[in-house]
């Protein structure tokens, strides 16, 4: 269903950009053999990248009843959160170009707040604290690692079909600008950390989240 969706996307903006310039590949990123084939395979076909872009996320809802399922829930959020983007990165990093090379981890305000599966919410704070290590290894290459941190944003495949409408209520109640964010909102965001304008600004955690309120 993804491969689907995902190729739709490709051909939509072919159209729109006059010819076949994207291409996309179906890849386990928690499998080290199948992201060093996919590295060769960019070696390969582009030789250089300019901008690594980790969006991987999620929390299963496994069971976490004995520890041996507990061991097994939090393996597998730090895998698909963490893991994934460690090894893509890893990976294309003698690619990345140098200087002005971009690296871009999409956490979560979770991070910041806790909501969410308590694995989640870990996970996503792994990546703001391995940033501050990228930054530092690779400032001196002239290559600079943000992460972006979205707030609730439910057109997204993460929220699935969306949350019951009272907290849905709730939880934009608690957004100073008074609405939930949008894809959109988050692809500026990350759209800029890539960008030149951005050769200033590494190490950082940018906050897509319309603002916090306090509890009242």
């Amino acid at each position: 269903m993804l491969a689907k969706a995902t190729a739709e996307i490709n051909a939509d903006i072919g159209v729109e950009v006059g010819g076949p310039l994207v291409t996309f590949e179906s890849v386990d990123l928690t499998s080290p053999t199948d992201v060093d084939a996919l590295v060769d395979r960019v070696r390969e076909n582009h030789g250089r990248v300019d901008v690594i872009i980790n969006n991987a996320g999620g929390a299963s809802r496994l069971p976490t009843g004995t520890l041996e399922e507990v061991a097994a829930h939090w393996r597998a959020a730090f895998d698909v959160n963490v893991l994934s983007a460690v090894l893509l990165t890893q990976g294309l990093l003698p690619l990345l170009a140098r200087p002005g090379g971009r690296i871009v981890l999409v956490s979560s305000m979770a991070s910041r707040s806790g909501g969410g599966a308590s694995s989640y919410v870990a996970a996503k704070a792994a990546l703001n604290g391995w940033v501050l290590s990228l930054a530092a290894q690779l400032g001196p290459q002239g290559i600079t690692a943000n992460v972006v941190a979205p707030g609730y944003t439910p057109r997204t495949e993460l929220f699935g079909d969306g949350l019951p409408q009272a907290l849905h209520d709730q939880i934009v109640r608690r957004i100073a600008v008074g609405r939930p964010g949008e894809p959109e909102d988050v692809a500026a965001a990350v759209r800029y950390l890539a960008s030149p304008d951005a050769s200033f600004v590494t190490g950082q955690v940018l906050e897509v989240a319309g603002g916090s309120v306090p509890p009242a």
